[in-house]
């Protein structure tokens, strides 16, 4: 299955709303600069409080991304 591209506004809401991690404005340069994957997939077991049946990460609190 292949993903399809999101623009930099597109990834913050992507990780508010289902991955619970807040960004602040002026992180914003930091996703222009560097790649999602770059930023957020080695860290996800960091801040996720497990998987669920799918083997989805479970995230269940607010993080904001300067903690990551």
């Amino acid at each position: 299955m292949r993903k399809l591209y999101k623009t930099v506004d597109e990834q913050i809401v992507y990780l508010k709303e289902n991955k619970k991690i807040m960004v602040k404005d002026e992180h914003k340069k930091i996703f222009e600069e560097r790649n999602y994957a770059s930023l957020i997939n080695p860290y996800k077991e960091f801040f996720s409080y497990g998987r669920d049946e799918n083997k989805n990460h479970i995230y269940t609190k607010e993080i904001d991304f300067e903690e990551i």
